[in-house]
């Protein structure tokens, strides 16, 4: 007997996302060039470079995005060459941003806007970051001119990609950017200033879009991943796994809904604090998926908790367990949760040079989706990761995650054999099993 065909609701929306300092290319008034530029913080030695030499090749790669039938493109806009100086403002880069909009309106494509991906212009990094007291007015001037200037194009805005990703990474394991290694407690400081950040912003872009009568919906890009406990049988591996995953995935969401910040370690230390206009700062819940951790107690008076490698497991070429199952789990608890709010799949992709497991997981993934959406999940889209190889930040050029592959030497793209599926797959809404 042949399986039910999986095929997704007539509105759903097909997509694939990039970031603008893996793809463009000479992001040089960046925090992140500067920190690609210190011998040992990016593996082998890479640098980001020309990285897709994107940003000469706008025409060339949209075309490419059309071809895989997609209706929607996530992609971000880098503050870093729209304000390379602090108050000095590039024309060409908005020109050069005016440009991808329009001929992506052309394909018949939608965008969504990122606002922040990991990078800040350098001259916020060296004033303190999220940490300035001027942070989320220097934020805000930047997003107003970003939307006056490009004429109010698109209807969703994402304000910051993976901010615990980014926070976490910086402030904690100081693995990237401003490369601190702190306590758990060393991150409420920037994470009380990227939250004033959007906070501001999210008001300002919706006041800007009501002047001209426009609907739009802003929100955020948020990494959401399963803790569970290394072994189920053991209280202490649980509890430390629950702790994880409120603090990881849920306290800053909540913050959104609730306008209170809440962020506790038990032994450890626990804030709560109101953030001014903050609460309901959120139309949709953006979605990356990618994983599994397990998670193992462990007695350390500065960390309780240590993840644990899955033997035997499948996993990406950056050892990433493959773990489907997960995104059903995660797509059921956000709405338990948060019930009202629509979700988008921001995110979901793999490292896969040989592209030996790209179809089955992409297959894998939407399966899992299909069935939340089958159960009243409301999800509106799916973005894969990524639409091409690109720069991937500490672990540079080596991981592979694009549907078409770069030949870094040449530029070439090349559409992979689980890119000409995921094409056939949008463009039948779903395929048959």
């Amino acid at each position: 007997m042949s399986q039910e065909p999986v095929l997704f609701p007539k509105d759903f929306k097909w997509c694939v996302a990039t970031s603008a300092h893996q793809i463009e290319g000479y992001n040089t008034q960046s925090d992140w060039w500067d920190w690609e530029q210190i011998p040992g913080k990016i593996k082998n030695g890479d640098k980001s470079g020309a990285a897709c030499d994107h940003w000469n090749r706008l025409a060339e790669d949209i075309d490419l995005l059309k071809n895989l039938n997609i209706k929607q493109y996530r992609f971000s806009i880098e503050w870093a060459k729209i304000e390379p100086n602090q108050d000095v403002w590039d024309s060409e880069a908005i020109a050069h941003y005016k440009k991808e909009l329009q001929i992506l309106s052309q394909a018949q494509i939608e965008p969504i806007i990122t606002l922040h991906h990991f990078t800040l212009p350098s001259w916020f990094k060296k004033q303190g970051g999220w940490e300035w007291s001027e942070a989320p007015v220097e934020f805000l001037k930047y997003v107003q001119f970003v939307y006056k200037a490009l004429g109010a194009p698109g209807q969703i805005w994402i304000t910051f990609n993976e901010p615990m990703v980014h926070l976490v990474g910086g402030y904690i394991a100081g693995a990237t950017p401003p490369g601190e290694k702190r306590e758990i407690s060393g991150i409420i400081r920037p994470l009380k200033g990227l939250l004033q950040s959007h906070a501001l912003a999210y008001h300002e872009l919706h006041r800007l879009a009501d002047l001209v009568k426009r609907q739009i919906k802003v929100g955020f890009a948020h990494h959401l991943r399963i803790f569970d406990p290394n072994h189920s049988w053991n209280l202490l591996d649980t509890w430390a796994a629950n702790t994880l995953d409120q603090a990881f995935n849920w306290s800053f969401i909540e913050a959104i809904e609730t306008g209170v910040l809440k962020l506790n370690i038990p032994f450890m230390f626990s804030v709560e604090e109101k953030i001014e206009k903050l609460q309901a700062t959120q139309d949709f819940m953006g979605v990356n998926y990618y994983t599994r951790d397990k998670v193992k107690f462990r007695f350390d008076n500065k960390q309780w908790f240590e993840l644990v490698t899955e033997k035997n497991a499948p996993k990406t070429d950056m050892g990433w367990k493959i773990y489907p199952k997960g995104f059903y789990r995660i797509l059921k608890k956000i709405w338990e949760k948060f019930p009202s709010k629509s979700i988008l799949i921001t995110e979901n992709g793999l490292a896969d040079a040989q592209d030996n497991q790209r179809e089955k997981f992409i297959k894998d993934h939407l399966t899992a989706l299909h069935q939340a959406i089958q159960e009243g999940v409301r999800v509106e889209n799916y973005c894969y990761w990524s639409f091409l190889d690109n720069f991937e930040w500490i672990d540079g050029f080596a991981p592979r995650f694009g549907l078409f592959e770069v030949d870094y030497t040449t530029q070439t793209r090349t559409l992979r054999q689980s890119g000409k599926v995921f094409s056939q797959i949008a463009r039948d809404n779903g395929w048959r099993r």
